[in-house]
């Protein structure tokens, strides 16, 4: 069945007056639409030579000159996409991997982090947080660049072990493929069982092979790592086309495996990533028959998700591209107009039938001269800079026709999915960056909140606190960020109660009034904060603070727009419920008003922050945070 779909292309233009009603139809009928599963195929090194050659090897198989298509190249839609890292015009697979993950550029050699170190927050995350189910697969192991960059956070890629730890914790639903690099490091003598251990502790059953996988699902396996049926292969990566035994694990099975396990018509839905990684390997090797077979390999477990896609067209959206390109492929070389592909499989039955093994296939001698008898030609071992392919098909599927960023991929998915994340990726980062601090002890006072809380430069106004407190080894800690929530606040708590806080100051509120919540609903929010605070670390002394008014005139927040009056009732509502929670309730509402004074029998429109004391109408300046901090300095102290 063939799918057609017109993106950013050139109509003819008699043509166009006939088909444009049908084509303005169909654009607008999907975009009504969502992507519910989500294939993204990433073809590790694989650049349009690689997809070319694969294509022209099986033209040459029929004996016909020309290309005979690929399932992937026959999806109506096509993009090229640029790879640059943020440090190199050249990637790195773990960089380019962290960019189709998360729509983050950072530096080579890095795995899930910015540029500055702090983890990003993958598209993987914020979809489990969702409630999709996620799986990840790939022909080379599971830790290594392309799939580490879907669960993992590392400053080097070749930290196999612990990035092999992080995978229990990312709590995904499915893995496959190759076992675990991490497993062989040879500074931790029990890496393997280590790694293992802790699968079990995470709840994971192991599968080896396709069988096995039925035995773990019909048991009733909550999550699954799929890895070879050849246990003492199982940290190997799957075994190369060229030379593949018949009952060795394919990409297309572990595919098929975690489709039977992800779906099911009642859920939310999944998201599943699967890297054919060795015809990365394969090109760095200047290998063009083993770039085709890999292709080939890749494009087989493809036809499964298209296959599925056929049977839900109105819910599927598959994406297939690559991190970069390798070797800088040429099909071509030296004078004339011609290659020759016929030798392909000549030199794969020489593997088949024993005479040459797959390592002595592999040297480098045998390959230049079977890329010399074919007329191919490499520019180098490593990686190019190039564009590379993108195609793609189903709901959501325009968004990746034309020049695209690779970041742009993971953000356009989301956009086909209408899967908007929980909270800002910078929340995320700034979570990241508590994390990445000394812990909080039993000494610190923290400032806890959004924008308002986080502008403060708490640890500067209190320097005899802070001299006081560095001797128990405490300090002024500040936790607030930029639009965060009372839920945002409660779903990164744990960092701050782990440590049992001397005092915690509580400002929260004005950006749960923009996300149309009642002043009830908002206030019993916040207490419930209070509450889990009081619960899990009772020696802490709590400091509720009330909301600050703000002021409509600048025209800056259109959210906030007539809801001024919301302010004071939740400050009413926080100072009863505080007063029932025998806490300290710091009412700051009257020190910000334009009176600066607890006159609240003015009417609501005069209840406005003080424009001296703000640029925007809702944030404060440097006055504002001298009241703020004086109001509050005795609590401190």
């Amino acid at each position: 069945m063939r799918h057609y779909r017109i993106s950013k292309i050139a109509i003819i233009l008699s043509l166009f007056v006939i088909f444009s009603t049908t084509i303005f139809a169909q654009n607008e009928n999907v975009s009504n639409k969502r992507a519910k599963y989500v294939f993204l195929f990433i073809g590790d090194g694989m650049g349009f030579s690689h997809v070319g050659i694969t294509e022209a090897y099986l033209a040459t198989k029929k004996g016909i000159i020309g290309s005979e298509p690929l399932t992937m190249t026959q999806f109506p839609v096509l993009g090229m996409a640029t790879t640059y890292s943020y440090s190199n015009m050249i990637t790195c697979s773990s960089a380019s991997a962290t960019a189709l993950a998360s729509g983050h550029k950072t530096n080579n050699n890095v795995v899930g982090v910015y540029p500055d170190s702090t983890n990003v927050k993958q598209i993987t995350y914020k979809l489990k947080e969702l409630g999709y189910k996620i799986g990840i697969m790939t022909s080379v192991t599971i830790d290594h660049a392309t799939p580490a960059g879907f669960f993992a956070h590392s400053i080097s890629r070749k930290e196999y072990f612990n990035i092999a730890l992080q995978l229990p914790e990312s709590g995904f639903d499915f893995f496959g493929g190759g076992g675990f690099e991490g497993a062989k490091d040879k500074k931790e003598p029990n890496a393997e069982k280590m790694i293992y251990d802790k699968l079990s502790r995470y709840n994971y059953s192991v599968a080896y092979g396709v069988d096995d996988y039925k035995v773990k699902r019909n048991q009733g396996a909550e999550k699954i790592l799929l890895l070879q049926n050849k246990k003492d292969k199982k940290d190997d990566i799957l075994p190369f086309v060229i030379g593949r035994e018949e009952d060795d694990l394919t990409l297309k099975q572990v595919l098929e495996s975690a489709i039977d396990f992800l779906y099911k018509p009642s859920d939310k839905g999944f998201f599943i990533m699967c890297e054919g990684g060795k015809i990365d390997w394969s090109a760095h090797n200047n290998d063009f028959a083993g770039v085709i077979t890999e292709t080939l390999d890749m494009d087989e477990a493809i036809k499964v998700a298209y296959n599925f896609y056929l049977q839900h067209p109105d819910e599927t959206l598959i994406v297939v591209t690559a991190d970069h390109e390798t070797g800088g492929l040429a099909l071509g070389r030296e004078r004339g107009y011609k290659y020759d592909l016929s030798i392909v499989d000549e030199a794969i039955k020489k593997v088949d039938n024993k005479e040459l093994s797959v390592e002595n296939y592999m040297s480098s001698e045998v390959l230049d001269t079977l890329s010399q008898k074919a007329r191919i030609g490499w520019t180098t071992k490593s990686h190019t800079g190039v564009y590379v392919p993108v195609f793609a098909v189903g709901v959501g599927s325009e968004l990746f026709a034309g020049r695209i960023n690779n970041t742009d991929i993971p953000l356009n998915i989301m956009k086909a999915m209408d899967a908007k994340a929980k909270y800002t990726d910078y929340y995320y980062k700034r979570v990241s960056m508590f994390e990445s601090e000394a812990p909080i002890g039993k000494n610190d006072i923290v400032f806890l909140g959004n924008s308002l809380t986080e502008g403060g430069k708490w640890h500067t106004y209190y320097p005899a606190v802070n001299k006081t407190l560095a001797k128990k080894g405490g300090a002024v800690r500040n936790r607030g960020i930029v639009g965060d929530t009372y839920s945002g606040i409660n779903d990164r708590l744990d960092e701050i109660l782990k440590g049992k806080p001397a005092k915690v100051f509580l400002l929260t509120g004005v950006n749960d009034i923009s996300h149309n919540l009642s002043s009830s609903q908002i206030a019993e929010g916040i207490i419930s904060v209070v509450k889990r605070i009081k619960q899990e670390s009772p020696k802490t002394k709590i400091y509720l603070q009330s909301l600050l008014p703000f002021n409509e005139s600048f025209n800056r927040y259109k959210l906030l727009k007539g809801k001024g009056y919301m302010v004071t009732e939740i400050n009413f509502l926080l100072k009863k419920e505080a007063k029932k929670e025998k806490v300290t309730f710091i009412d700051l509402y009257p020190l910000f008003l334009i009176n600066g004074k607890s006159d609240l029998s003015l009417p609501i429109e005069k209840q406005v922050l003080n424009p001296s004391l703000t640029q925007d109408g809702l944030h404060i300046n440097k006055e504002g945070y001298k009241i703020w901090s004086e109001a509050i300095e005795k609590y401190v102290k």
